[in-house]
């Protein structure tokens, strides 16, 4: 395990999931972009073309059937534009990003499970460093980045341990 190269693949890792971070997020305002825009048409389209549709057709097709047309009309537009926004993508940076994250992750795996010939007697202060600080961080931090659903499963764990520390302890009997 070489520390230059550690340091030089985290720091890989790190810019690649800003990169990945950023892409996405750009993603994610595109689509919601898009359907805001949705919304305000089809408000708009229900309204104004609802009002004036209606006042045109009640004289030919009554009150029923005027009414009708007009929603139909207006479900139809907001359809079309909220099927545009489900079919956005993420770009191609996207998935370049997702690729440079995967392969610094790959290099990364490979230069902390593969130790060097030579790295452990050329570094041996850097190695006890790795050891004893770098990878909990390491360790810690991949930890963290996990969703929130593995959060929520250790609450009760944690709940239950806190209810079993309160509980008075038995002693044993003396003898």
């Amino acid at each position: 395990m070489d520390l230059p190269n550690l340091a030089r693949d985290l720091d890989k890792l790190a810019s690649a999931d800003a990169v990945v971070a950023d892409s996405y997020l750009r993603y994610i305002f595109r689509k919601g972009a898009l359907y805001v825009l949705a919304c305000v048409l089809a408000t708009i389209s229900l309204v104004l073309l609802g009002l004036a549709l209606y006042w045109v057709l009640e004289q030919s097709m009554g009150q029923i059937g005027a009414t009708a047309l007009v929603a139909v009309i207006g479900f139809l537009v907001a359809c079309i534009i909220a099927v545009l926004a489900v079919l956005q993508r993420p770009g191609r940076d996207y998935s370049i990003a997702m690729e440079m994250r995967r392969s610094s992750i790959a290099t990364l795996e490979q230069n902390i499970s593969t130790p060097t010939a030579g790295a452990a007697y050329i570094y041996p202060a850097g190695e006890a460093l790795i050891s004893s600080v770098i990878l909990p961080l390491v360790a810690i931090l991949i930890k963290s980045l996990k969703s929130s659903r593995t959060a929520k499963a250790t609450e009760p764990a944690a709940e239950l341990i806190e209810t079993k520390a309160a509980l008075p302890q038995e002693t044993a009997p003396k003898g």
